[in-house]
């Protein structure tokens, strides 16, 4: 079974991770450059289509970069655990 990997976007004019199951996109981690001061100042999202439905995707912000990635692992353990090997195929 594959892990997650991530890898930096350097075109992403903000701090941008992209996060990998095997070769299959599985979300993003990235640096907010709106909002007003003080806001939560990282972004995730986690999913892939094809290979889920509509509304199983998940998204969340938080103030640092290791709570979007432990909320983004959270959000991926549940998302991933819905998945069968033939939807890491589509």
């Amino acid at each position: 079974m594959s892990t997650l990997t991530r890898r930096r976007d350097k075109e992403s004019p903000n701090e941008t991770w992209h996060i990998y199951f095997g070769d299959v996109q599985a979300g993003t981690i990235a640096k907010r450059t709106e909002g007003p001061p003080g806001s939560t100042a990282w972004q995730w999202f986690c999913g892939f289509y094809p290979g889920s439905h509509p509304g199983e995707h998940k998204v969340g912000r938080a103030v640092s970069y290791q709570q979007a990635r432990d909320a983004f692992q959270a959000a991926w353990s549940v998302f991933s655990s819905n998945r069968s090997p033939r939807d890491f195929t589509e």
